[in-house]
């Protein structure tokens, strides 16, 4: 069993999916990583992995996501229940810090706030699809050390977004 910490820490947790929304039957999460800023765990979606994420994502924890409708959409679909214990979005919140178009993704998000350099080009090739949300892109062909890094960035640097956004607000997170 994978041990979280305590409970009055946040983590982070991020999806790697074949299509943007989940309503496809075929639709699949490829890979999830957690994250509490010192310690992260990017790991395939199958076997008990996906059970000991579901205790997570039901458990007193509290999680930070990006855009958390994403993954709340999908862990409604595959794993029957909602996630548990929001705590931030760090979209939300970049919505809240500056309002303009265009700036509230993770990426640029990470490079403003945080200086972090682009950390996708390895995986971005099998990100797009070409089509709607339903529309499946090539994630599954990507070589799982990528996917799994890729995945494991997301959710560490979700992490770190979300402190020094509730920062700027002046909001303890």
């Amino acid at each position: 069993m994978m041990a979280f910490g305590s409970a009055k820490k946040p983590w982070a947790f991020d999806y790697e999916t074949d299509r943007l929304k989940p309503d496809h039957p075929d639709a699949r999460i490829v890979s999830c990583a957690v994250s509490d800023g010192e310690t992260t765990l990017a790991y395939p979606w199958h076997g008990a992995a996906v059970e000991e994420t579901k205790g997570f994502l039901g458990g007193l924890i509290h999680k930070i996501g990006a855009n958390l409708k994403f993954e709340q959409r999908w862990t409604l679909r595959h794993l029957r229940m909602p996630v548990r214990n929001w705590a931030w979005d760090t979209v939300l919140a970049a919505h809240a810090l500056d309002n303009r178009g265009g700036v509230t993704g993770v990426e640029f998000q990470a490079f403003a706030l945080l200086g972090q350099e682009p950390w996708d080009a390895a995986v971005a090739p099998y990100l797009t699809s070409k089509g709607g949300g339903n529309s499946v892109n090539r994630i599954r062909e990507c070589p799982l050390p990528k996917l799994l890094e890729y995945n494991g960035m997301d959710a560490l640097i979700e992490y770190h977004l979300a402190h020094e956004q509730a920062r700027r607000l002046g909001v303890k997170l």
